[in-house]
């Protein structure tokens, strides 16, 4: 086959196939890349990185949701444990001396080690165990064997002033799980019980169980070795808690259970046992029984766990230090229950902070408030809890307002009419009297039905969250309203996508950078509502604290005759450069991914 040869463009080998010198490739290679285009979402970043105040704002809320997040592993005092002094203290330096407490501290929670203000080892999460020692040798003797029952854990020992001229030392380590007394339960019973609904005349009505229970070995368990009954109830079973007339050691109470499947809302107040009254059951003389309800019944025997105290007190009766005794044995929890996925994350981050720093904590650096507690642990754990409302809500907001409005704005006509006109409605409501009606709802009802087990602080997100997605619903149906005739829509349309996949796979992405910038401009917000709602005393409950309790704090600080400012400064400084920061990051996040600013 015959080559032609173009100098300028290159040799053509056939009829369709051209070739180019290695220099013109490069040069047009070069060209290509200099005229590459450029997405939205890489100018965005460009010229976010280029504002300064917006880096910076980001950075700074980066830093501040790690130190809430981690606040479980951090060193510093519990921030709900209360101490007894008259008066809030203030902010002290680390490398100050701490100044002596105005009381005496509870029995093993006196600071026995300090490094001036920097750290001590009074961390408010312990287990203490109380011992009769003869000197200092024989409580240095035991607190190591406190150590190695508690596997090794850090400990600090507090030694005081006897009785009869003998030594009280309090052993400490820091709470783990297994430490404070438990009972578990084994099979010890089953059989079948009759429940009346009684209704004395002049009286709250009770119910009256009748229950026959046969052991595991076939014979009828023994009532006789009941003294006297309690009674509860969770969901569809009735638990009655059996007292053990004559007690053993490491054994509790029998727990029998009436399987319902159903709630029953009178109180317990007679059992008849396998044909025998229990003490304390006390039936109306007179009395309308309504139909009588059977059900399956179990008893459980139970064990009690072998908890810290008493693993300390078999080891001194199986190997005795000389001098030592078993006293007794203190729990002090300085945290809330911590629940869900988050809260196992908590409990791991913990147990952490105790195998790292064991009982040593930070200072009062931002001093405490008036009942003991260390402002700089509240000030940490309620950003945690304010961001973590401000997060969920906002999210909720934006999952129901982004495929409300974005389903309003492509369907048109009278759909989005009759939207548009539902949200126009539940703007006319005043949002503050909503909110404060639906959890006056949920908190009446949870504490009125216990066993529905209501987590109040999610039912908390979510109605916050469910009033800020109108505002949204409007702006993203703007949105949607100037794309839903694109020719990208309209090709989808053709190829036969369907409604739905045009709004998730076309329309939302597509109006994301605007949603972005309006979620964080709600986050603040959310926050905001939420602070003011604690103040009211309808949002985070104590122990737990957020920043809405602590301006509660700081409001109760302003008196006439001194201020305490740092009750105020410090809470006030955290939260509002916080929302500074946020509303900072807002505006940089609107000029990056405004389309308009591209290129420039």
């Amino acid at each position: 086959m015959s080559t032609s040869h173009d100098p300028g463009l290159g040799a053509k080998t056939d009829a369709s196939r051209w070739t180019l010198p290695p220099e013109e490739a490069a040069r047009l290679e070069k060209e290509a890349r200099a005229f590459k285009g450029e997405s939205l979402w890489t100018d965005a970043r460009r010229r976010l990185r280029k504002n300064r105040a917006a880096t910076w704002s980001l950075r700074f809320l980066i830093a501040f949701g790690l130190l809430a997040f981690l606040a479980p592993a951090l060193p510093i005092p519990s921030p709900k444990a209360l101490s007894l002094r008259d008066d809030a203290s203030a902010p002290e330096w680390p490398w100050a001396e701490p100044a002596p407490p105005p009381r005496a501290p509870a029995p093993g929670t006196a600071v026995t080690r300090d490094v001036r203000n920097l750290w001590n080892d009074g961390w408010r999460h312990r287990s203490m165990v109380q011992l009769g020692v003869a000197d200092a040798d024989a409580a240095e003797e035991a607190r190591a064997r406190v150590a190695e029952i508690a596997g090794g854990r850090a400990t600090a020992l507090e030694i005081r002033p006897g009785e009869g001229g003998t030594l009280d030392a309090y052993v400490s380590v820091p709470l783990a799980r297994g430490d404070v007394p438990a009972v578990d339960y084994e099979a010890a019973g089953d059989g079948s019980a009759t429940v009346w609904v009684a209704s004395p005349e002049g009286g709250e009505p009770y119910a009256e169980v009748a229950a026959r229970i046969t052991g595991p070995d076939g014979a009828p368990f023994d009532p006789a070795q009941v003294s006297s009954f309690s009674s509860q109830q969770v969901g569809g079973d009735l638990f009655v808690f059996l007292t053990r007339r004559t007690p053993a050691e490491g054994l509790a109470a029998w727990r029998l259970t009436v399987h319902l499947g159903r709630r029953v809302k009178p109180t317990v107040g007679a059992v008849t046992l396998n044909g025998w009254r229990l003490e304390g059951s006390a039936p109306p003389t007179a009395a309308e029984r309504s139909e009588a309800r059977s059900a399956d019944a179990s008893l459980e025997r139970g064990v009690q766990a072998m908890d810290l105290g008493r693993r300390v007190a078999a080891s001194l009766q199986e190997s005795p230090i000389e001098g030592v005794g078993y006293v007794g044995t203190a729990h002090e929890d300085g945290y809330w229950p911590f629940e869900g996925l988050l809260g196992a994350i908590d409990d791991g981050m913990l147990s952490l902070r105790s195998s790292v720093f064991g009982l040593w904590q930070t200072g009062n650096w931002l001093g405490t408030d008036g009942k003991g507690r260390d402002l700089l642990a509240r000030i940490v754990w309620g950003s945690r809890t304010s961001i973590v409302v401000g997060v969920i809500a906002s999210l909720v907001s934006l999952l129901v307002g982004v495929l409300y409005g974005a389903f309003s704005g492509l369907m048109g006509g009278r759909t989005d009419n009759l939207m548009m006109r539902i949200v126009d409605v539940l703007y006319s409501i005043p949002f503050i009297f909503v909110v404060i009606f639906l959890i006056t709802v949920v908190n009446g009802l949870a504490e009125a039905r216990p066993d529905l087990q209501i987590d109040r602080e999610k039912i908390f997100f979510l109605v916050i969250g469910a009033i800020y997605w109108l505002t949204m619903a409007r702006v993203v149906r703007g949105q949607v309203l100037s794309l839903k005739n694109t020719e990208f829509i309209e090709a989808s349309r053709v190829i036969g996508a369907s409604t739905a996949r045009i709004l998730l796979a076309h329309i939302v992405p597509n109006v994301l950078s605007i949603v972005i910038v309006y979620l964080t401009l709600t986050i603040p917000a959310v926050m905001l509502f939420e602070a003011f709602l604690s103040f009211l005393g309808l949002g985070i409950e104590p122990p737990k604290v957020s920043w809405g309790l602590l301006a509660v704090d700081g409001t109760a600080a302003i008196n006439p005759i001194r201020i305490y400012w740092w009750l105020v400064v410090f809470p006030a400084g955290a939260m509002g450069s916080t929302l500074l920061a946020l509303n900072v990051l807002g505006d940089g996040l609107r000029d990056a991914l405004d389309p308009k600013q591209r290129g420039k």
